[in-house]
């Protein structure tokens, strides 16, 4: 064991020498207090300039990992008021060797102090556990967002914030022309690019000659092997904070994938781009007469996905609409991919919403969870190829609710058509009458029939189903039914629609039928309906409850 572990030691070291053989290195044992240095980071454009460090100490273990504790000074650090967010991963030489990158600040304290990370633990990229206590914070971490509105932005802290994550607005997509990465350069790893971009900027430690680059000093989010965006930046400046100085930039071209998000750094290489899903979201307001189309491209993470589409499209709405209240909106969305065995699977959907405020937010509710469906599934892993999402808004309340409900025919027979006059009255306007019709199941046992007839988005009805089930107790699955993703999706694709009229059994229960037709028991299987369910689609949101009895003549 000794000498396998000689033999590891010894590959690493030439791996190590191999690597770096155009950049000196400084291990940790050749370090002592006072000795001086210098840093190299960006805080205007893409030029790469020097600032002064001083060797306080180091601190850790060969287990633990180690820390170098350091005192920045000097015409630049003045400048950025200190260690900044987004000179993370700039790295520090002493005596033309590579000592490590900066890493880590302390919240309030002065900012002139901060830990590197040791170039060595960067290389090997070891996902080792964080040993610092928990005031000491990643210089870097906080994404920059580009391109959203102060709603959007505001909805976008939101989502991000359950995800450990924050963001502060600035930059964009910018169209400088940025030179090659090298030690010092600015570098952003993003989850989203394109009419909207979102990443973290950071500063490159080292680049080899075949294009591999280590950045940040410290993990992005601590994934391990990742899927993230590698983008040239070009900054616009160093905005001063009482918590932290943050640089602001613009997110350049994506010029390779950063595969690696360990807790010594980010690496990656130069070239081909990560995976991603591309999503395309066009809205219309009909009311300004305005339109608004955004292309995006956002990496494969099925954690992240849900919460930035969510993000895009809340902020594409908010732009479109440039007011903060409610509406009514038609909302159409496909999400397309292809399972492990390559089949197409596609969640195609398309709802009505009203709302007196908060629109944006509840439009968006089912495409989220279709996302997470997909991506978050237990079955099997979905790959994404697609995103388009289609709005359509207008001020107008398309409300209509269910004044009255009439049949010619009462005593009917099983497997009869029977014919419903439905009085609808929409939101200031007049009444109107439109037929719609149920079919008698076939084996019904005889009796009553009770039919409720009811909008799909009838508040109503669902409380009594709350109360049906609260009274009655949740009914007992009598047959074990194993569900499947297909299963998931079909029910998704067919479910209630709010511009839906819908007539069925009034419990959503057939108790007396045949007990395999059942989809499903509790109040998923009453939601869901039975089998005898018929729908008619309208261009209101249909709101309100009657119910009706049949006789049934066996």
């Amino acid at each position: 064991m000794k000498l396998k572990g000689f033999f590891l030691g010894l590959l690493l070291c030439c791996y190590t020498c191999a690597a770096f053989a155009n950049v000196p290195l400084m291990p940790i044992q050749d370090l002592k207090p006072g000795m001086q240095g210098i840093g190299k980071t960006v805080i205007k454009g893409d030029t790469i300039e020097e600032f002064n460090v001083e060797i306080l100490g180091v601190s850790g273990s060969e287990s633990a990992g180690y820390s170098i504790l350091v005192r920045l000074y000097g015409d630049l650090i003045e400048k950025t008021g200190g260690v900044a967010q987004g000179m993370s991963g700039s790295p520090v030489y002493v005596d033309g060797r590579l000592v490590g990158a900066v890493a880590f600040g302390k919240m309030f304290n002065d900012p002139h102090y901060c830990f590197l990370t040791p170039i060595h633990s960067m290389l090997k990229l070891i996902d080792m556990p964080a040993t610092r206590s928990g005031d000491w914070i990643p210089k870097g971490t906080g994404l920059l967002a580009g391109g959203f509105t102060p709603m959007g932005m505001e909805y976008l802290q939101e989502r991000l914030q359950v995800l450990g994550l924050e963001a502060v607005a600035g930059g964009g997509s910018g169209s400088e022309k940025i030179g090659s990465l090298e030690a010092g350069s600015a570098v952003a790893a993003s989850l989203m690019q394109g009419d909207l971009t979102l990443g973290a900027l950071g500063t490159v430690t080292w680049v080899d000659d075949k294009g591999n680059v280590l950045a940040f000093g410290h993990p992005f989010m601590q994934r391990g092997e990742s899927n993230f965006f590698m983008n040239k930046v070009w900054i616009l400046g160093c905005i001063p904070n009482m918590q932290s100085s943050y640089k602001v930039g613009n997110i350049g071209e994506v010029i390779g994938s950063f595969t690696q998000d360990r807790a010594s750094g980010i690496g990656g290489r130069e070239g081909k781009a990560p995976a991603s899903i591309p999503v395309f979201v066009s809205v219309s307001d009909t009311a300004r007469g305005q339109n608004t189309a955004v292309r995006v491209r956002i990496v494969e993470d099925e954690k992240l996905v849900p919460a930035i589409l969510d993000a895009a499209v809340f902020n594409t709405v908010t732009k479109t609409m440039d007011r903060n209240g409610g509406g009514t909106a038609r909302l159409q969305f496909e999400i397309s991919g292809v399972d492990k065995e390559k089949n197409l699977v596609t969640i195609d959907r398309e709802n009505m919403f009203y709302a007196t405020e908060g629109l944006s937010k509840l439009m968006n509710l089912e495409m989220v969870e279709a996302a997470n469906i997909l991506m978050q599934n237990k079955f099997e892993k979905i790959d994404i190829y697609g995103i388009t999402v289609t709005a359509e808004i207008t001020d107008d309340v398309q409300v209509a609710e269910i004044m009255q409900v009439s049949t010619p025919k009462r005593d009917v027979k099983p497997g009869d058509k029977i014919p419903f006059e439905v009085t609808l009255k929409p939101y200031r306007g007049e009444e109107f009458t439109k037929t719609a019709y149920f079919t008698v199941p076939k084996n019904h046992p005889g009796g009553k029939l009770a039919l409720s007839v009811r909008g799909g988005s009838s508040l109503a009805w669902i409380q009594k189903l709350l109360r049906k089930q609260q009274d009655e107790g949740m009914p007992v699955q009598e047959k074990e039914k194993k569900a499947s993703l297909a299963d998931f999706i079909k029910k998704f694709n067919e479910a209630d629609k709010n511009n839906e009229l819908i007539i069925d059994m009034a419990s959503g229960m057939p108790s007396a039928m045949n007990m395999e037709e059942i989809p499903e028991a509790g109040l998923a299987g009453m939601l869901q309906g039975s089998p005898y369910k018929q729908k008619q689609a309208f261009d209101f949101i249909i709101d309100g409850d009657k119910e009706i009895i049949l006789n049934v003549d066996k």
